[in-house]
């Protein structure tokens, strides 16, 4: 028997069995087997299956302003560059001979769900799960050893997720006041509503009723009460939501209040800038298949049709979690950069959070650490801010804006170099390597950055009251909002500028430099990344400048 094959029995016939590429599984250190996963437990997986052609690159639209650029429509997506026909075949047999169920068909992302036993699944894919206790993660269940493929589906299905659900998006709550007085004038206090952010940013004035913002969320739900009190309090219309469970995702907000909180900051600080426009939430679970599948449910979507997305939550790309590193798989990485470059494709622009754990991501272990999705190229990762707004004795206003650094206690704006991600095109020569071992040359984030600090925080709602809210979370909706208003403005798509935001964008200073502080939060890291002039590690190439930004991105410009 060939190497990487092994023989697998199925109703007496047994056929030689091919190890899926990629698909070792790392069980994190400090796991302990609890039992053997109940065998008549239902379980849907995600297949990653072969398209009909690569996607394009992003070259091509690379130098093209916005208005100047031709997207693919999703059925251009789904026909030139989605599920292969032969593929998709191939898997209905496999399923029929397995006693498995075919869950869905997402064309346009090449994404298949099969739903069965873990019995039928365990057998039809050659691996054994186990349920397992973290002191970190808590329960989940997990497979031993690689994916194993029959002939039929060599080459046709390309990752398999949703045999492991260990946590791996997490964004925590930044809440620095739970009784604020919502009636304080702004001399009074440190904190925004996110409307008072709108002129302080030069936000563009815009009809942005015709535009749809997409936030993702991996935990809550959204609270239709708080939505109504919030919006009142801030005398601004209530924004049209649509919920959008995916596969069964719970989108309760009393489930789980601690990310209900998390999911109102997103809606309250996108409705707030964003005036008008519909906000798509999409609800998924916080493991890979979670990720892949939500992305996923967004290239589909053709009804809410975003064209931008914001997405508050990540874990660190490579956190060991013991001795090994976990959590992000390669081919879970994979298949989001897939998808995310497919979004690119149609015009969105994502919007990443790059982390409230400065570049030490609180893991402790001497090594610099960023967070994945904000590494993905085909993101605008975003980083924060403590902004400082106050008048002098002549009444004249004066803003400070700095990078946010609240310590131990209070976070700090995530940033740094990937050691997994190679540095794209339009950064080389203006980022600098990984200043972990090896000095890989990697994705660096962010690429922007605004107000962040919960000190300098967000008046929100969650629940019955008000609160003052801060991270990155809050910062990245604020982004896909000013994107929002310049789509509805420019007509088009800004889609990913991230090739003109490194060539010109930046370096014509259209965006506010920040060149104060670091984001070395545990101070184990001797401050490496240090704001300055330009691209830095803390802050990117800085805060909006919102009419500047929208100049620049103008084909008149």
């Amino acid at each position: 028997m060939a190497m990487g094959e092994a023989s697998q029995s199925n109703g007496g016939a047994s056929a030689p069995q091919t190890e899926l590429q990629n698909s070792v599984h790392r069980l994190p250190s400090g796991s302990t087997a609890v039992r053997r996963t109940n065998p008549n437990q239902w379980l849907k997986l995600t297949l990653a299956v072969r398209t009909k052609q690569p996607l394009p690159d992003l070259s091509k639209l690379d130098g093209q302003k916005p208005g100047e650029r031709k997207y693919l429509t999703r059925a251009e997506l789904a026909e030139q560059y989605g599920t292969a026909t032969d593929a998709a075949a191939a898997v209905e047999a496999f399923a029929k001979a397995h006693g498995l169920v075919i869950t869905r068909n997402e064309t346009a992302s090449g994404r298949i769900g099969l739903g069965g036993t873990v019995q039928a699944l365990s057998d039809a894919f050659g691996v054994t799960l186990f349920d397992y206790d973290h002191p970190t993660l808590g329960r989940f269940h997990a497979r031993t050893g690689p994916i194993h493929l029959p002939p039929e589906l060599k080459g046709v299905v390309t990752a398999v997720f949703g045999f492991n659900n260990h946590r791996i998006l997490v964004r925590k709550s930044r809440i620095a006041d739970d009784s604020p007085d919502a009636e304080a004038k702004p001399a009074a206090r440190a904190w925004f509503m996110p409307t008072e952010l709108v002129p302080l940013y030069d936000f563009p004035t815009a009809d942005t009723s015709k535009q749809c913002i997409g936030l993702l969320e991996f935990g809550g739900g959204v609270d239709m009460t708080a939505v109504a009190a919030y919006f009142k309090t801030i005398s601004a219309a209530a924004p049209p939501i649509a919920i959008i469970p995916i596969d069964g995702a719970s989108t309760n907000p009393a489930a789980d209040p601690d990310s209900t909180g998390e999911v109102m900051l997103d809606v309250d600080v996108a409705g707030a800038m964003a005036p008008g426009a519909k906000l798509a939430v999409y609800f998924s679970s916080f493991d890979e298949k979670g990720m892949v599948d939500c992305i996923s449910a967004v290239l589909n979507d053709a009804t809410n049709d975003p064209s931008v997305l914001s997405v508050s939550w990540g874990w660190a790309e490579n956190e060991p979690l013991g001795t090994a590193p976990v959590l992000w798989s390669e081919a879970a990485i994979e298949a989001c950069n897939q998808s995310f470059l497919a979004a690119a494709n149609l015009g969105i622009t994502i919007c990443v959070a790059t982390g409230d754990d400065g570049s030490e991501a609180q893991v402790k272990d001497g090594k610099a650490h960023v967070n994945f999705p904000a590494t993905s190229p085909y993101v605008l990762a975003v980083g924060g801010t403590t902004l400082h707004v106050v008048k002098n004795a002549a009444g004249a206003t004066h803003t400070t804006e700095t990078v946010w650094n609240g310590g131990t206690s209070d976070g700090g704006t995530g940033g740094g170099v990937s050691d997994l991600t190679p540095v794209p095109a339009w950064q080389k020569g203006i980022v600098p390597a990984s200043i972990n071992p090896g000095k890989f040359a990697g994705r660096a984030i962010p690429d922007v950055a605004a107000n962040a600090d919960p000190a300098t925080g967000y008046l929100t709602q969650a629940g019955t009251k008000p609160q003052i809210v801060g991270g990155t979370s809050a910062s990245t909706p604020l982004w896909a909002s000013l994107i929002a208003r310049i789509n509805a403005n420019l007509g088009a798509r800004c889609g990913n500028f991230n090739a003109l935001l490194y060539s010109k964008i930046g370096p014509g200073k259209t965006l506010t430099d920040i060149t104060s502080g670091n984001n070395d939060v545990e101070g184990l890291l001797n401050g490496q990344f240090s704001a300055k002039a330009g691209w830095d590690a803390c802050t990117g190439w800085g805060s909006p400048g919102g009419n500047a930004l929208q100049k620049a991105l103008s084909s008149k410009a």
